[in-house]
């Protein structure tokens, strides 16, 4: 969790922002971020009901390219969540703070 917190410290995400994911419809993202939150949640949760119509949502705010970048970035996230938590590996940061 520490390396997400870093890094969206850095992209401009303030603890504001880390609380309206919790609910991101009522949040103050755009539609495009509200469609990339959603594409995120299900590529996380339940990565086998990504469908083409998924795909076609990101589309109408993202670029092939940007889509791509987005399911990368998720799918790595998820990959070292998934492969750091049951090897109880521990971040050599420090915590970060809001």
């Amino acid at each position: 969790m520490q390396d997400h917190l870093a890094s969206s410290k850095r992209a401009g995400l303030t603890r504001e922002d880390w609380q309206h994911l919790k609910n991101p419809a009522t949040a103050p993202f755009t539609v495009a971020e509200q469609a990339a939150l959603a594409f995120a949640e299900k590529l996380t949760r339940t990565p086998w009901e990504i469908r083409d119509g998924d795909i076609a949502e990101l589309k109408k705010y993202f670029s092939d390219s940007e889509v791509v970048d987005l399911d990368l970035t998720v799918a790595m996230a998820n990959l070292t969540t998934r492969f750091t938590a049951p090897m109880g590996l521990e971040l050599e940061r420090p915590p970060e703070k809001f």
